[in-house]
């Protein structure tokens, strides 16, 4: 897989901010350790046809369609991996965030890699893995607005416009400082992607944009003349999601997860897709080479 130049220079721009976002992982519960995954009918279903199916989203740099409208990036490496370990093909399919969640529920797809927080109401609905990276919430500004320095937090946007991506961790975070603080009012705008959030920052037609950390600070660079006015504020795992009873194929997952920690192959996926130091191509490909 090869990234655009782009995409290069989107990355190597987070790669700014790594000392400071590099999560550390402690070993999360697993309640599916005690499964024996080997032999489930999830499993044997997948190998029997020789393909996973996965759903995802559009995500820079976790998931996005390079100029030769291949899906790319970090997730869809990690689902490369899941998919080697397997020993099937993979096959992946991109869609509206909203819609990835249902997907799930209905048995559409295997499983769901797509930069997906892990939150109560999600795990409800579906399963949900360990993490395999961490992440949180910012807000972020035009630059030259007359609340770039005036705005630290959700408490500061009483009476403005605050662009959130639809369905996603964004929106629940900002509706929910609203329902815990009636002194505080601000118009939620939704949009399908956080491109569509950033453009409109520009345009005028929103005030703060709520987004991801990482997410932002590469989208900052491709759409000059954002601030971003916090630290992140929320902390959140990205996990992969499988239909609820699908416990062998989650026990599978967690233990790749715990795999891709422990053979570098996660320390090579960030350095192809975020630090972008240009090592990561040919770390990632000796990282890949151990998967069974």
């Amino acid at each position: 897989m090869r990234k655009t130049a782009k995409a290069m220079a989107l990355l190597t721009a987070a790669s700014m901010i790594m000392t400071a976002f590099t999560p550390v992982y402690a070993e999360s519960t697993d309640d599916t350790a005690a499964v024996d995954w080997e032999k489930g009918d999830n499993i044997k279903a997948i190998k029997e046809k020789g393909v996973i199916t996965v759903a995802t989203g559009t995500y820079v740099p976790f998931e996005y369609r390079d100029d030769d409208n291949n899906i790319v990036g970090f997730d869809i490496d990690l689902a490369q991996y899941i998919a080697d370990k397997l020993g099937v093909d993979m096959e992946v399919t991109d869609m509206e965030f909203q819609s990835i969640v249902p997907s799930i529920q209905n048995g559409e797809y295997d499983f769901s890699i797509a930069a997906m927080y892990k939150t109560d109401e999600r795990c409800e609905v579906v399963d949900m893995s360990k993490s395999y990276c961490d992440s949180g919430m910012i807000l972020a500004v035009k630059e030259d607005s007359e609340y770039a320095d005036t705005i630290k937090s959700l408490a500061d946007c009483d009476g403005l416009k605050v662009a959130v991506k639809e369905g996603a961790t964004s929106y629940n975070v900002a509706q929910s400082f609203l329902d815990e603080n009636p002194d505080v009012s601000y118009e939620i705008v939704q949009y399908k992607d956080t491109v569509g959030c950033v453009s409109d920052l520009l345009a005028g037609r929103v005030d703060v944009v709520v987004n991801d950390l990482l997410n932002q600070k590469i989208l900052s660079q491709e759409y000059e003349g954002t601030k971003i006015v916090c630290d992140p504020f929320t902390h959140a795992e990205n996990a992969i999601a499988v239909q609820k009873g699908k416990d062998d194929l989650l026990a599978f997952i967690n233990e790749c997860i715990d795999d891709y920690y422990a053979d570098g192959t996660y320390d090579a996926l960030w350095t192809k897709w975020i630090d972008a130091s240009g090592d990561g191509e040919e770390a990632a490909s000796a990282a890949e080479d151990t998967a069974e």
